[in-house]
C-alpha cells in the first residue's frame, strides 16, 4: 500500500505533505474528491487558505474554522499553503493539531514544511506527493555549502549572502530557503558542540534569535544573515 492509499484509507487528522507546491496542491485535491467525495468548490466543510507568512492572527482564524461543527455531517478539511509560518503561528496551531474536532483532517503544504519547530511537527504525519521537492545544497546557494560559509572570509560570507538576497528579490528563491541554510548552519555549530563540548559564546542561541524574527513578514533576510555572517568566528 502506497502513501497516498494509507493517508485516505487510514487517515491521520493532520499531515505535513513535501513536494513542489503546485503539483501537490493538484494531486491532493484530486484526491479529495475522488477518494473521499469532498467537494472543493462552494463546500462551507472545506478551506484552502494560502499565505506567503502565517502569522499568529491568521492561525487564530483556522483554529475558529476548525472549533465549528460540520455544517454537512461529513468531514472537515483545512489546507493550509505557506511559504513560512511564524514562531508564534506555529505555537498557536500547536493545540488545533493536538485536539482536533471529530472528522476533521488538516494538510500544511508548502515550503513552510521544511522549516517546522519540533513541537509542531512531532504531531504531523510527514509524506511526499506531487514530485520531489528541490532540496537546499550547497551549489543552489552560490555553490558554497554552510561548512564552507562557516570557512569562509567576512567578504566572501557577505557576498554570498547578497547572491541569495538578490535571488529571493527576484523570486528565483524564498525565503524558505534562507531559513533552511541557516537552520544548516545551526546544524553544523550543533555537531561541533556535541564533538568538542564547547562553542563561542550565545551561536546557537543568536542563530535561532534570527530564524525567529526571519519568520517575521517584515524582517529582513538581508540583514538578519548579514549579522550571523559577522558573528561565527572566522577560520585562522
Amino acid at each position: 500500500m502506497n502513501q497516498d492509499s494509507r493517508m485516505f484509507e487510514n487517515p491521520h487528522h493532520a499531515y505535513a505533505i513535501f513536494g513542489r507546491a503546485e503539483q501537490v496542491r493538484e494531486k491532493l485535491f484530486n484526491d479529495l474528491e475522488k477518494r473521499w467525495g469532498v467537494e472543493i468548490k462552494g463546500n462551507p466543510d472545506f478551506s484552502y487558505q494560502k499565505f506567503e507568512t502565517l502569522s499568529v492572527d491568521e492561525a487564530r482564524l483556522l483554529k475558529e474554522f476548525q472549533t465549528n461543527k460540520s455544517l454537512g455531517g461529513g468531514k472537515k478539511i483545512l489546507v493550509i499553503e505557506a511559504d513560512a509560518i511564524t514562531v508564534q503561528a506555529q505555537n498557536s496551531l500547536l493545540k488545533m493539531f493536538e485536539e482536533p474536532t471529530a472528522n476533521s483532517h488538516f494538510f500544511l503544504i508548502g515550503d513552510c514544511v521544511r522549516n517546522l519547530i519540533p513541537t509542531l511537527a512531532s504531531r504531523l504525519e510527514k509524506m511526499e506527493m506531487g514530485g520531489e521537492q528541490p532540496p537546499i545544497s550547497a551549489a543552489e546557494i552560490g555553490g558554497c555549502s554552510p561548512q564552507e560559509f562557516i570557512s569562509s572570509t567576512p567578504a566572501k560570507r557577505l557576498a554570498l549572502i547578497k547572491k541569495l538576497a538578490d535571488d529571493i528579490k527576484d523570486e528565483k528563491k524564498t525565503k524558505a530557503d534562507a531559513i533552511s541554510f541557516l537552520r544548516e548552519i545551526e546544524a553544523v555549530y550543533y555537531q561541533k558542540i556535541k564533538r568538542e563540548g564547547k562553542l563561542p559564546d550565545n551561536i546557537l542561541a543568536d542563530i535561532e534569535m534570527c530564524l525567529d524574527y526571519m519568520s517575521d513578514p517584515s524582517a529582513s533576510v538581508k540583514m538578519l544573515l548579514e549579522f550571523v555572517a559577522m558573528i561565527l568566528p572566522f577560520a585562522e
